[in-house]
């Protein structure tokens, strides 16, 4: 009884609003942060992409899209613990739509790009990780943090804008693990795909040190990158 009234009391001092639209979350089945108008209307991907030189390439929705923006913003930049919720409704809808738990190797390691140590000491926690967490659970694989380490503090991709810039600002930012990953498949984990470059530098690491193949992952593409 005390605990329902507490309960209430917090909804009135503090009412869950919704990130997206900004309305008053009044039922306890919706979704922490996002009202269920908000997430039912993101249009979650049907298709496998494939990468520019040709890697296997899952992605749930598009960038553009407000909704999985704000989401992703709200996990990766103000650390809002609860937007992994509506990402794993979004996450077990597009693995179940294609089928992924019934074709993807089961003796994969999932491996999330990682972030630099110092980096991961200010932000406090690594995005990449809480989506393999997710993945981990949906599918049954196990998590490799081991697999792939940065070893360079390099400037945040997105305040690059020049292409180029962003390939050269990656190079050898990488170091994986052969003894983890010699002749084993990986599903490899990221948050946003735009350039491309980060990925594309860890799957180099990864191949050259011995993954039989890698497929990539990620909650969200912007449109011109790459096309199915």
């Amino acid at each position: 009884m005390l605990g329902k009234i507490w309960n209430k009391l917090l909804d009135i001092l503090f009412p869950r609003i919704c990130i997206n639209c900004r309305r008053y979350l009044e039922s306890e089945d919706e979704l922490p942060l996002l009202c269920r108008d908000c997430f039912e209307s993101v249009e979650v991907f049907r298709v496998i992409f494939r990468t520019d030189w040709g890697e296997k390439f899952l992605a749930l929705g598009p960038y553009e899209n407000d909704v999985i923006k704000t989401v992703i913003h709200c996990l990766k930049y103000r650390g809002v613990s609860g937007a992994i919720e509506p990402i794993k409704g979004w996450i077990k809808q597009y693995l179940t739509d294609l089928n992924v738990r019934n074709w993807i190797d089961g003796k994969a390691l999932i491996v999330p790009v990682p972030l630099h140590p110092s980096r991961l000491r200010r932000r406090g926690f690594n995005q990449a990780q809480l989506i393999a967490e997710v993945l981990s659970d949906e599918l049954g694989l196990n998590i490799e943090t081991a697999g792939l380490k940065r070893i360079k503090d390099t400037a945040a991709q997105a305040e690059i804008k020049s292409e180029n810039k962003r390939k050269t600002n990656v190079q050898g930012c990488f170091v994986a693990n052969r003894e983890k990953l010699s002749g084993r498949s990986v599903l490899l984990v990221d948050d946003v795909y735009t350039s491309g470059a980060t990925i594309r530098e860890a799957v180099r690491v990864l191949k050259k040190e011995g993954a039989s193949n890698v497929t990539i992952f990620v909650l969200a593409k912007t449109n011109n990158r790459p096309s199915g």
